[in-house]
C-alpha cells in the first residue's frame, strides 16, 4: 500500500458512512492569530467568529507556509510548499500542472465557486483571470486577481468585461457567496470567498468608523515605547475592519443555516498571514515572528469534529489541503506535500506532527527558513546561519533572543539537524550557502 492510499484509505472508509459534506472556506487577508475572541482578545468585537469557535474548534497553532499573500495561497490550494509548487513571491502565477483543491473535489463531484481576491495568476491588477486551467478547478468564477480597493472595486466573470462592486467590497462579495449557496443546495459544494481585509488600505466601512478609539486598546508587550502612538492608530482600524469581516461572517453563516445546511457543512476561516502591528517594531508580514507567521484557523463541522474545543495541534497550512479532502472523502493527488491530518481534527488517536517548516523572502539577501518544534522556535538565514531562537512557553512575545547563547547549543544543534532533514523531505534544494542544487 503506498504513502497516497494509506492517507486516503481510512477517510473514504469514514465517508462511506455519512453523506459528503460541502466546503466553505473563508479565508481573511492578513489576519493574525492573536486578533480573536477564542484567542482571549476581549478588545474586538466579533460575535460571529465567537459563535463559530463555539460550535467548533479553535486551532491554536497554524502557522503559513510562506508569510506573504501569493505563496500562502498556493501553499493552500495546492497542498505543497511555495517553494515546491514555484510561487515564492506575490507575483508568480501558480502553474497550471500543480495539484488544486478545487480540482480534487471537482473530480469528486463538488460545484466549486471562488469569489474574491485570487492572487494567483502574476502580476496583473485588477486581472482578467480566464476560463480554463489558471483557475485551477473552479467553475462559478467572481474575482479578480490583485488589488486592495475596498469600496467600488470590479471583479470579473468569465469574459474580460468589468463589474463593478458598489460599496464596500466584502459586503458585495458575500452576497455572491450567500446566493451561490442558495443556487447549489442541492448537491455537495466547495466555496472559496477571499476577503480583502484587514490587509491594507486600513479604511473601515462607514458602519463601524468610530467602533474603537487608538486610546482603548492594550497593546501587545513586544510593541516598542516609541513605536506606541502609531500602533494605537493602526490597531484602531485594523480592529474595525475586523469586526467588519466579522458582520459579513454572520450573513454566511445565517443563510448556512437557513438552508439547512449547517450540520453537514465544513466552514472553515482562515488566513494567508498575520500582521505584525507594531510588534517588534515592524509593519504587516513576511516575518518569522509570530505574528506574522501564526494564522487564525477556525473549523465547524457539526456532523464530525468536536464543538467548543481549543486544539494546540502543531500544523501548517500546507496540511489545509490534504485534510480537507481527507474530510470529504477526495482522492489526495501524487505530488502533495501536506499531511492528512483529518483523522486528528476528528478526535481520533495518531501521530501527532511534531515540527513544522516555514520560509519567507526567498530570493532575496533576507531569505529564511524558520522551524518550530514544540515551543521551541528556530530561525536560519540563506546561509544556514542560526538568527533567532526562542522558547514560546518561556518568552511568547519573542523578545529574548538565544541565538547565540551558549546556554541554549544543545537545542539549537537539535534544531539545525532537524531543520536539515523538514527541508530535504520537502525538497527543499539548497545548499548551506544558500545556492540551488541541481535536480
Amino acid at each position: 500500500m503506498n504513502r497516497r492510499h494509506f492517507l486516503i484509505g481510512p477517510a473514504a472508509g469514514w465517508m462511506a458512512r455519512a453523506a459528503r459534506p460541502n466546503v466553505v472556506f473563508v479565508l481573511a487577508d492578513q489576519w493574525r492569530a492573536q486578533t480573536l475572541p477564542s484567542s482571549g482578545d476581549r478588545q474586538l468585537q466579533a460575535p460571529n467568529l465567537a459563535r463559530l469557535a463555539t460550535g467548533g474548534v479553535h486551532f491554536d497553532r497554524v502557522y503559513a507556509a510562506y508569510p506573504l499573500c501569493a505563496p500562502s495561497r498556493a501553499a493552500m490550494l495546492t497542498g505543497k510548499y511555495p517553494h515546491a509548487c514555484g510561487v515564492t513571491g506575490n507575483t508568480t502565477r501558480l502553474r497550471e500542472s500543480e495539484p488544486s483543491l478545487a480540482r480534487s473535489l471537482n473530480a469528486a463531484g463538488y460545484a466549486t465557486a471562488y469569489i474574491g481576491k485570487w492572487d494567483l495568476d502574476g502580476d496583473s491588477r485588477p486581472g482578467f483571470v480566464p476560463p480554463g486551467p489558471r483557475r485551477h478547478g473552479f467553475g462559478y468564477w467572481a474575482a479578480f486577481n490583485r488589488g486592495h480597493r475596498y469600496f467600488d472595486s470590479i471583479y470579473f466573470r468569465d469574459d474580460p468585461t468589468p463589474i463593478r462592486m458598489k460599496g464596500f467590497e466584502p459586503d458585495y462579495q458575500t452576497a455572491l457567496a450567500v446566493e451561490f449557496i442558495k443556487q447549489n443546495r442541492q448537491s455537495p459544494f466547495f466555496l472559496y470567498l477571499s476577503w480583502g481585509p484587514p490587509h491594507t488600505p486600513r479604511t473601515p466601512p462607514d458602519s463601524v468608523k468610530g467602533l474603537y478609539h487608538p486610546r482603548q486598546f492594550a497593546l501587545r508587550e513586544n510593541v516598542p515605547l516609541e513605536y506606541e502612538e502609531k500602533a494605537r492608530i493602526e490597531y484602531a482600524a485594523y480592529y474595525g475592519l475586523c469586526t467588519a469581516l466579522d458582520r459579513c461572517l454572520g450573513i454566511l453563516l445565517k443563510a448556512i443555516d437557513a438552508e439547512g445546511l449547517a450540520e453537514n457543512t465544513i466552514v472553515v476561516f482562515t488566513a494567508d498571514h498575520g500582521d505584525m502591528l507594531g510588534s517588534q517594531a515592524l509593519e504587516y508580514k513576511n516575518q518569522p515572528y509570530e505574528e506574522s507567521a501564526r494564522v487564525p484557523l477556525l473549523v465547524r463541522y457539526p456532523k464530525a469534529l468536536p464543538r467548543g474545543t481549543r486544539s494546540d495541534l502543531l500544523f501548517s497550512n500546507v496540511d489545509l489541503m490534504p485534510t480537507l479532502l481527507g474530510l470529504c472523502g477526495a482522492e489526495i493527488p501524487n505530488g502533495v506535500q501536506g499531511r492528512n491530518l483529518a483523522a486528528l481534527w476528528r478526535g481520533e488517536k495518531g501521530a501527532r506532527p511534531e515540527s513544522i517548516l516555514a520560509e519567507g523572502k526567498m530570493e532575496s539577501e533576507e531569505e529564511w527558513r524558520m522551524i518550530v518544534r514544540g515551543l521551541d522556535k528556530m530561525v536560519i538565514d540563506r546561509n544556514g546561519d542560526v538568527t533567532h531562537l526562542y522558547n514560546l512557553g518561556q518568552d511568547p512575545f519573542e523578545m529574548n533572543n538565544n541565538a547565540a547563547s551558549p546556554g541554549h547549543r544543545r537545542t539549537r544543534d537539535e534544531l539545525t539537524a532537524l531543520l536539515a532533514d523538514l527541508r530535504r523531505r520537502a525538497l527543499d534544494g539548497r545548499t548551506g550557502s544558500g545556492l540551488r542544487t541541481r535536480g
